[in-house]
């Protein structure tokens, strides 16, 4: 089959829907690394976590629609989530993830 404009496009959105996806899943990760590294910041990690889990679940519901046949549960973690540039060290990313918070 030829590839259509219409059939392009879906891909493409389903690429970057997989990739959002992979981000998420990275950044709920460490997320959860950091709950148990650093408990004094429990509160907003929390809600972090809560917003990352609603996001999580509405772009797999999405990839769903664009492809009932994709499981959005393999999809694993990108180890590239973290905005912009990153940090050199683990403990450089801590400080700016928390300090964010």
């Amino acid at each position: 089959m030829a590839l259509t404009m219409t059939r392009t496009r879906t891909q493409t959105a389903l690429t970057k829907l997989v990739d959002l996806l992979a981000r998420v899943n990275g950044e709920l990760d460490f997320v959860w690394e950091l709950q148990l590294e650093a408990p004094g910041h429990r509160e907003g990690l929390d809600e972090r976590e809560a917003q990352l889990l609603s996001q999580r679940q509405a772009l797999r519901l999405t990839i769903r629609q664009f492809d009932p046949e994709l499981d959005p549960e393999e999809v694993g973690s990108a180890a590239d989530w973290w905005p912009g540039r990153r940090p050199k060290t683990r403990a450089g990313m801590v400080r700016r993830y928390l300090g964010g918070l």
